[in-house]
């Protein structure tokens, strides 16, 4: 059963196509700076050259026309043509009233647009690339993988906040968590690692990247995650504000006379690392500029480290304990620098960090200590084989009740 998976970015586009029953890539690729062209692209076939170019992007559509056509290349491609493929699931986002992986229809759609005020970068990316695939295959089942799935498990005192019920009953304001493709990975790669039982593990999940989030995982389900209603809370991101006090917000729009679009503008583009550095929101060069001596970008680093090692503390209390730290995003698994820090101050805990293992570690394995009370883990997440599979899920119970 072969499903193409459809990564969306504002400005990219991610496709694998995989093979659910022998979960085998097939080809992967990425059209890239979508908008604003030339748009470099890669596009990889196993036993095949890599290929590397640029082509006319200016829209999802035209980049998704470009991968339909290297897909389907007598030479370059896998397939004559995309009736092969048993469907194509998209990692979205955020739906308003589906939180659950859904066969794509107009309701759906709208759904997603209710919630653009949400999910502003994602949610029009999306709809522009469903739409881009209902055009060029129009009898091709899609499916929605939305971030929230694996986040349902979480208990009611974990997911409400404090605001009148009326909130609640007639917006639905409380916490869904995302990056559910990335922590649904942890919580069964893991325990394949250690070759254990899910059932009593205890697993904090650090998805550390541009995007961030944690996630606590008791018995192979979420209990807790750090994100809310919106992408924009919990730690500090790569350019989005994280947690932060409601009415600071209020106050500034106050003095300045700023209306939502342009106060939702700010926090998702000019806050975060970026917003304290003054320089970048990616961590290498904030990094950077801090080892150069910028004292904003060190204050920066700090932030973030110390807020993602507050996390795992609370996550450590909502647990009962911890069994392993896992680390996964570009930060997670790349970052020796992030790693250490955020793992410095858990020695309380038996939590040891071995630096020599952590330096420079590519790959997946173990760089904590032998005598490590909770075993610390880098472990790349393959969020393209939880959306094939669940996008074949849905297929097969649609299938089921025609």
């Amino acid at each position: 059963m072969l499903i193409l998976c459809a990564n969306v970015g504002s400005t990219s586009f991610k496709y694998q196509i995989i093979n659910v029953n022998t979960s085998d890539t097939l080809v992967k690729g990425v059209v890239e700076r979508i908008g604003n062209p030339p748009s470099p692209f890669t596009h990889s076939v196993p036993d095949k050259p890599t290929i590397h170019g640029e082509v006319d992007a200016p829209t999802h559509n035209a980049a998704i026309a470009h991968t339909i056509d290297l897909l389907t290349h007598p030479e370059k491609g896998v397939m004559p043509n995309l009736s092969a493929l048993a469907g194509v699931g998209f990692k979205t986002i955020f739906a308003k009233g589906i939180w659950r992986s859904a066969l794509v229809t107009e309701d759906v759609i709208k759904a997603l647009e209710a919630y653009i005020p949400l999910a502003s970068l994602h949610n029009p990316a999306y709809i522009a690339s469903i739409r881009a695939f209902q055009e060029l295959v129009p009898t091709t089942p899609l499916v929605g993988v939305f971030e929230t799935w694996f986040h349902q498990t979480i208990p009611n005192y974990a997911y409400e906040f404090g605001v009148p019920r009326a909130w609640t009953e007639k917006h639905h304001i409380r916490r869904y968590g995302f990056h559910g493709a990335s922590h649904r990975y942890i919580s069964e790669r893991v325990p394949q690692l250690l070759g254990v039982s899910p059932h009593g593990l205890r697993i904090i999940s650090c998805h550390l990247g541009g995007s961030s989030s944690l996630c606590a995982i008791r018995d192979g389900q979420s209990i807790d995650t750090t994100m809310g209603i919106s992408t924009q809370y919990g730690t500090i991101q790569s350019t989005r504000s994280g947690d932060l006090d409601p009415f600071a917000v209020l106050y500034v729009m106050d003095q300045e006379g700023w209306d939502t679009d342009e106060i939702r503008r700010q926090l998702i583009e000019e806050s975060g690392m970026r917003g304290i550095s003054g320089v970048s929101g990616d961590l290498r060069d904030v990094e950077a500029a801090a080892e150069a001596g910028n004292a904003d970008a060190r204050l920066a680093m700090e932030t973030y480290f110390y807020g993602v090692k507050k996390y795992i503390g609370a996550y450590i209390a909502a647990l009962g304990g911890v069994d392993v730290i896992a680390f996964t995003g570009g930060i997670g698994e790349k970052s020796a620098t992030a790693r250490a820090a955020i793992c410095d101050g858990l020695q309380w805990q038996g939590i040891l960090l071995d630096l020599e293992k952590n330096k420079d570690y590519t790959g997946e394995g173990e760089i904590s200590t032998a005598g490590s009370r909770a075993k610390i883990l880098v472990v790349p997440a393959d969020e393209e084989i939880i959306v094939a599979r669940e996008t074949a899920n849905v297929i097969r119970k649609t299938e089921s009740v025609k």
